[in-house]
């Protein structure tokens, strides 16, 4: 366990590493600082488990560098020392949660069984936290094998009845002597504005939870397995002895006061398509009928889909595809708006249904790709520079599965097309690139990083900037950040550890290799040599 102590007046600071029984504290490593900043570089370098602070610094205070220990490294607690007995330092600092306010002079003797308390209670914190994971770990543990007999009976047909047993036991919280279900299918369709996409087993973890407390009062246990990214396997299970006749229609009401709840709360919008109640044998068929009614939702409609209540579909009229010569010239003159309007106008009619809805998209994604492929001989463009990290090619071959990824690809092509200038499109890149660079010093920038500000294919990036500029990205980036050090190294007082994180290399020893790497001399070296010029 490690402790830092912060306080601008060395001898308090020296009085505290010599006159406190660290070894006895059970203490491994003791740090120290003489400011906020000086503290920051600690942190950012060393693990802290205790801060002990003076709260009345020059510049920076105690309390202000807590406040930002509190959002970086919340797991830290914090002893502060103060010799102002005000009442509004002691309030903010418990605002803080801060867990202990000591006021100097103060006894070494009281200044121990402070730290003493605070090491207990990190210890039982870090105990609890423990016993939790193991509890994740189990259920977590319990969720992957269910998943994976379910991927073992959907994609290799084995032994549909046992694997289904195994996936009963392991999560339904009893056993039923005959069991009916109905199978269902999620899939998240969007995630809302400004929502970060959840990591998978939360995901799943908070589903159940909603799933459970919806079905419970009808008297059905929800199950629900991963299947793959974004896509969830729901079997609603009932007692074969206390079944209701009306399992589907009991079931898709359970569905729609989950939907209400997920648009409320939720920071996605999800389809789910409802089956037949059906035996253990006939579950892998019933799920190929649910993933095609999938497959045909390209609009991403957020809704509850039954089975056998889908509208059936026109053909689509042939006279009324979009010619790929046509799609060509409007691409060549600008006029991509109006090939966006066209096929807006055809998925927005009002009595369109959803039946050949997937055939079509693949032709208009067809007819687009030979269009796009006509421009780009007539400018001569690359792959390359249209694609790129940030919009990849692969994403765009695939993007004739949902009307979204569709139109989002069709817009990306149209808005490049629009603004670039092929004769001048390269160097304007790698003159952006190198300003981005030289304007962000402080950043721990990447060659990933830059090729996608430029958005421009990593490699071939990295091709252009060489040829342009001399450099490597990596190298270029360390020249950039070097200059700025010698600068602040002969101009300012600025402490080197400072300076290590102005210039983004984060730490002390880091930036020091660095520099002698470049300079042939150390930065304390390089300060003494320009002070004497």
């Amino acid at each position: 366990m490690n402790v830092l102590v912060v306080d601008d007046q060395r001898e308090v600071v020296s009085g505290l590493l010599n006159g406190l029984h660290w070894k006895e504290l059970e203490i491994d490593d003791v740090y120290s600082a003489c400011c906020a900043e000086e503290a920051r570089c600690v942190f950012l370098s060393e693990q802290i488990d205790i801060l002990l602070c003076d709260i009345e610094m020059p510049g920076e205070n105690g309390l202000s560098l807590f406040r930002w220990v509190v959002q970086k490294f919340p797991q830290t607690e914090c002893i502060f020392l103060t010799s102002h007995a005000e009442f509004s330092y002691a309030k903010e600092a418990i605002s803080l949660g801060s867990f202990d306010y000591i006021l100097q002079p103060a006894r070494y003797e009281e200044i121990e069984a402070s730290i003493q308390r605070a090491r207990k209670q990190i210890l039982q914190k870090n105990s609890s936290q423990k016993l939790e994971k193991i509890a994740k770990d189990k259920e977590e543990l319990a969720d992957g094998l269910a998943s994976s007999y379910l991927i073992d009976l959907l994609y290799y047909h084995n032994k549909t009845e046992e694997n289904l047993n195994k996936i009963f036991s392991l999560k339904l919280k009893k056993q039923y002597h005959k069991m009916i279900f109905c199978t269902a299918l999620q899939q998240i369709v969007h995630w809302k504005p400004e929502s970060t996409e959840w990591e998978g087993s939360l995901l799943c973890r908070s589903i159940s939870n909603i799933l459970t407390e919806v079905f419970e009062p009808l008297c059905i246990e929800p199950v629900l397995l991963r299947y793959k990214r974004q896509h969830h396997v729901l079997l609603l299970c009932m007692d074969g002895v206390q079944c209701s006749d009306n399992l589907v229609a009991l079931c898709q009401m359970g569905l729609q006061q989950y939907h209400q709840f997920e648009e409320q709360y939720m920071d996605f919008d999800s389809a789910v398509y409802l089956g037949d109640f059906i035996q253990k044998e006939t579950f892998s068929e019933e799920f190929q009928n649910l993933s095609e009614m999938a497959r045909q939702n390209i609009m991403a409609k957020n809704d509850i889909f039954v089975k056998g209540q889908q509208r059936h579909i026109p053909v689509w009229d042939k006279q009324q595809l979009f010619t790929m010569e046509r799609w060509a010239d409007q691409l060549e003159q600008g006029h991509g708006d109006r090939i966006i309007r066209e096929i807006r106008n055809y998925y927005d009619r009002p009595n369109r249904s959803l039946g050949k809805d997937l055939v079509i998209l693949k032709e208009l994604h067809c007819g687009f790709t030979s269009a796009l492929v006509s421009v780009m001989q007539r400018r001569n463009f690359q792959y390359s520079q249209i694609f790129n990290h940030q919009y990849p090619l692969h994403r765009y071959m695939e993007a004739h599965d949902t009307y979204e990824h569709f139109m989002q690809a069709v817009e990306y092509v149209i808005t490049f097309l629009s603004d670039q200038n092929p004769l001048t499109f390269q160097e304007d890149q790698i003159d952006l690139a190198i300003r981005y660079i030289q304007e962000n010093p402080e950043k721990k920038l990447t060659r990933e990083e830059v090729a996608e500000y430029v958005h421009l294919n990593e490699d071939y990036f990295s091709r252009l900037f060489k040829e342009k500029t001399g450099y490597t990205v990596k190298d270029y980036i360390i020249k950039e950040k070097i200059k700025l050090a010698k600068e602040l190294l002969a101009t300012t007082n600025m402490s080197i550890s400072i300076i290590s994180l102005k210039t983004g290399f984060g730490n002390f020893s880091h930036f020091s290799r660095t520099f002698k790497k470049c300079e042939g001399i150390t930065p304390n070296e390089y300060r003494e040599q320009e002070q004497c010029l």
